[in-house]
């Protein structure tokens, strides 16, 4: 395998694993303290269940990336930076100072998370161009 290739496969795995981290802390957070969260008017459990969902994008991303299935990783990557980073719609419903320090921290810490990630995605399409190689050769 090319160690380029094999170095922006790991660079990707962590930027992933910490978006996976943030996000189980934010939405763990934001499942047990729902009441706490300012704004949210439905049911705890859709929070879970929102995770249980999203989160398989950005773990079909990885692998379809691996895979050299270059527009399809970009796209399920984009899509679950893209919910990382919608958790600053938190303060549409309330301001900064409304939330704990606590939630703001995850709150923060998830959405840049999902602006690495997203950067990865952007550098990876735009400037690289990876698209325009068949494969990785793993």
């Amino acid at each position: 395998m090319n160690t380029e290739n094999h170095q922006r496969q790991t660079w990707l795995l962590l930027l992933l694993a910490i978006n996976i981290f943030a996000s189980i802390l934010h939405y763990t957070d934001n499942f047990l303290f729902f009441k706490n969260y300012p704004g949210l008017g439905t049911n705890p459990h859709v929070v879970y269940i929102a995770w249980l969902i999203l989160t398989p994008f950005g773990l079909a991303g990885y692998r379809q990336y691996r895979k050299g299935n270059f527009w399809t990783a970009y796209l399920c990557l984009c899509i679950y930076s893209m919910t990382s980073i919608g958790g600053l719609a938190h303060y549409l419903f309330a301001s900064m100072w409304s939330f704990s320090w606590k939630m703001n921290a995850l709150i923060w810490f998830e959405a840049l998370a999902g602006i690495t990630l997203l950067s990865f995605t952007i550098y990876s399409s735009l400037l690289l161009k990876e698209w325009r190689q068949t494969k990785l050769l793993n």
